[in-house]
């Protein structure tokens, strides 16, 4: 369990690390690793933004951990002369050292959620295979599901649901690789950027940027963290545009990236779109964990690889941590295990 060592509060969706392999807290600070014991490896890293990190060697009798991470902050001094503009300006320089790399093969937890207040409508998740291809490929991203389960708690077709399509292939295609997102750089000149703050991840420095759209054609906003060393993205929250749309009322991206032999990769992506129905508020919830990848040399055979509109859950009776053997995954929070209990 990782908690704030002042508050005691947990603290949800901390970066686990070791190695290659990782996942990441529930919404209650707790979190499952399993790890290759061969790996030359020795220790655990805990991460999150605006505490200092901690790492933590390992030994077999270490099954129960209770990790305390204390917060941090950093005074704004001669640093205020750095422009956003210049960072956004160094984060476009330095793009091919931090993002461009081979085609990659990557193994993922994914779950997404209906709700409504605090009813659970409906909980699918499950352990998938993915493709991620260089930028340089013509290849597309593939997906191949190697077990899911979903459990309805109140029938969907009773609601005004969205088709929700893409899943795990759109959420791994985070902003810093898909051509016409505000990252692009020929797409910079249509929002202004401004720098508020500054905060710490992992020991280092951090900007903390605002943008907004500047002309029409900006789709979102949101908040920008910046590595001042790697002059990377390690954190981007964002809001789509949705003006020009009847059905949503809110819709919130979250990307994380983490750092692998000076090179960044997506590690955790959460979607929240809601809506609302019959005087109801509803909200479809996503969320995307990398919990390994390895180097691939072009695109491998995928067992049962998914089309984007695919029905790829199963039902299920039961919700055992078993279920998932030796794959790493994001335990279910304590609220998701209660909706299971009531029925």
């Amino acid at each position: 369990m990782v908690t704030d060592a002042q508050t005691n509060e947990p603290l949800p969706y901390a970066n686990i690390i070791y190695g290659s392999e990782g996942t990441s807290t529930n919404m209650d600070g707790s979190f499952v690793l399993t790890i290759d014991p061969l790996l030359e490896e020795q220790k655990l890293h805990i991460r999150y933004i605006g505490y200092e990190s901690r790492h933590i060697t390992l030994d077999e009798m270490d099954t129960n951990l209770y990790i305390e991470l204390v917060s941090t902050s950093v005074v704004l001094d001669d640093i205020m002369v750095y422009s956003a503009e210049q960072i956004m300006s160094d984060l476009d320089g330095h793009r091919q050292i931090n993002y461009e790399y081979g085609d990659q093969l990557l193994l993922s937890y994914y779950k997404e959620t209906v709700t409504s207040n605090d009813d659970i409508y409906y909980l699918a998740e499950g352990i998938f295979d993915i493709y991620l291809p260089t930028i340089y490929s013509g290849d597309k991203t593939a997906v191949s599901a190697r077990k899911t389960r979903k459990r309805e708690f109140i029938a969907l077709d009773t609601i005004e649901i969205p088709m929700i399509t893409g899943h795990v292939s759109d959420m791994v295609n985070g902003a810093t690789r898909r051509k016409g997102s505000f990252l692009d750089p020929n797409q910079r000149k249509n929002y202004i950027f401004s720098k508020e703050d500054l905060t710490i991840y992992d020991g280092r420095e951090v900007f903390k940027i605002y943008y907004e759209p500047k002309t029409k054609k900006g789709t979102s906003k949101g908040v920008l963290y910046i590595d001042s060393e790697s002059k990377a993205v390690i954190k981007a929250e964002y809001y789509p545009v949705i003006d020009q749309q009847n059905f949503w009322t809110n819709v919130k991206w979250t990307e994380e990236y983490t750092q692998v032999d000076g090179t960044w990769f997506i590690h955790r992506v959460s979607y929240t779109g809601e809506w609302k129905s019959k005087e109801r508020s509803f909200a479809f919830n996503a969320l995307m964990v990398v919990t390994d990848f390895e180097d691939a040399e072009g695109k491998p055979k995928l067992k049962n690889e998914l089309s984007n509109n695919a029905i790829f859950f199963h039902e299920a009776s039961t919700f055992s941590d078993s279920f998932w053997g030796i794959d790493n995954y994001v335990q279910l929070s304590e609220h998701e295990r209660m909706s299971f209990a009531k029925k």
